[in-house]
């Protein structure tokens, strides 16, 4: 068996980089925790060699540099083989994490390159699903782009935007909520806040609902944890119209908020766009004098933009389009 050919050529001047505080090798670095995964799985320098195709001299030597490389030891040395130490074990689920992430974004190089992107990975705030036009939207997309899978995961817009900055989504659906951001984006819809209220609250009865009709009304608010910035948005703008509202307990979802309002707990705001999905015993009004306009956008950073990813831009939009 021969030596691994990485094993006996010069590192390229241009992969010298560092990585870290220790000054690691970044290439280097890979290989080694390649090497680390195989002989942790198989619990075994001499079967994780044979995995490996190389000699079992060079896979001790790699381990040998990454543990110098990061300064403590990775393996118990035993006659039947090796045992992870505590901090091997627990850089064990961090490397094979790295690994994989390393072959996805490799793969997905390949398929970007060949302008066939197989995954769209999109960030939805759920509010958003409340609009017909955007599950019509993935399925018109899914039906002529049967090759693509669109991964979908609910967040808030807060949390789509710092997922759109650390590439861990390709699109964001969601309120822009003013945010400064780099980021291209095409509007679906401009949507705002009304107010949901049990049948049977003295404010449903009224012809007309002012905003100052709301001063000292029990309320159902948004978790100030979970809503960020839209909270703040709707405490702003009942501030500057002078009303103070009473906040009995918050919820992180329309959907709850709804029920706690169908059960007479408070009254609620929640996006008109909602205004047709919502219990029986539970009315939506406008506010004369209230608004908080919600842009509802899609986003997504210039630089990943690609056919496939403006073909989703363009269907979803133009199923708003459609709707008028």
């Amino acid at each position: 068996m021969t030596a691994d050919a990485s094993d006996l050529k010069p590192e390229d001047p241009k992969e010298l980089r560092s990585f870290g505080r220790r000054g690691i090798r970044r290439t280097q670095l890979l290989k080694n925790l390649q090497h680390f995964v195989v002989a942790a799985e198989l619990g075994s320098f001499h079967r994780a060699a044979d995995r490996l195709a190389i000699v079992q001299s060079a896979l001790s030597r790699r381990i040998g540099e990454l543990e110098a490389q990061l300064g403590g030891r990775l393996f118990e040395r035993q006659p039947t083989g090796v045992r992870l130490t505590l901090a091997g074990a627990a850089l064990l689920e961090d490397a094979s994490r790295i690994l994989r992430e390393v072959d996805l974004a490799i793969r997905r190089f390949d398929l970007i390159d060949g302008g066939q992107m197989s995954l769209l990975r999109v960030g939805f705030n759920g509010a958003a699903m409340m609009f017909a036009p955007i599950p019509d939207g993935l399925q018109t997309f899914r039906i002529a782009n049967p090759t693509v899978e669109v991964r979908l995961t609910p967040m808030l817009s807060e949390q789509a935007f710092q997922a759109l900055a650390a590439g861990s989504i390709d699109l964001g659906l969601a309120y822009e909520l003013g945010y400064p951001h780099m980021l291209k984006s095409r509007q679906l819809v401009l949507d705002d806040l009304a107010l949901a209220l049990p049948e049977h609250h003295p404010l449903a009865a009224k012809a007309e609902l002012a905003v100052e009709h709301l001063d000292g009304a029990d309320f159902i608010g948004m978790d100030l944890a979970q809503s960020g910035l839209m909270a703040e948005k709707v405490a702003q703008a009942l501030q500057s119209s002078g009303v103070a509202i009473r906040v009995l307990m918050e919820t992180g979802s329309t959907e709850a908020t709804l029920s706690l309002v169908a059960a007479g707990l408070g009254i609620a705001f929640v996006n008109r766009s909602q205004a047709g999905r919502h219990p029986p015993n539970v009315v939506i009004r406008d506010v004369a004098g209230f608004s908080v306009p919600l842009s509802l956008k899609l986003f997504w950073r210039a630089e990943i933009e690609t056919p496939v990813l403006l073909r989703f831009v363009e269907t979803l939009a133009g199923q708003f389009e459609a709707m008028g």
